[in-house]
């Protein structure tokens, strides 16, 4: 096992894996696909620290993956699946460096999610708003 192997918090199942480096709180880290423009309905793929089980949707479509990290950073990203998301195997792998985090994406149905994404984080009128529905 490599030092690298040593570090990582790993959660899987035969569809979706998630990793985090050792900096990365998987606490703090939930994991969506939301459908819909008016009525959006939210699809938990992993959250309050577990993969939720048969979450994808079941139809082809455009999507929403909605990525948020403790209440400061967020990632959006539209994809488009032209067969049944419950066919999908996605892997999301999170870590941390010069102060960023990052996340590489897998995905065999969604190509378009394949890549290495920075997490965005929330301006300051933003997470003021964030901060006053919580309260």
């Amino acid at each position: 096992m490599t030092v690298f192997a040593q570090i990582k918090t790993e959660f899987g199942n035969e569809k979706i894996k998630v990793s985090f480096g050792k900096n990365i709180d998987s606490e703090k880290l939930s994991i969506k696909i939301a459908q819909g423009t008016w009525n959006v309905t939210l699809f938990p793929l992993f959250e309050n620290n577990q993969i939720i089980e048969n979450a994808f949707p079941l139809e082809a479509g455009i999507y929403n993956l909605v990525i948020n990290y403790s209440n400061d950073f967020y990632y959006n990203e539209i994809a488009l699946y032209r067969i049944s998301p419950k066919l999908e195997k996605i892997s999301f792998d999170f870590y941390q460096d010069s102060g960023k985090i990052f996340c590489r994406i897998k995905s065999e149905c969604a190509h378009e999610l394949n890549k290495e994404i920075v997490m965005n984080k929330f301006d300051k009128e933003i997470q003021e708003i964030i901060n006053s529905v919580k309260e």
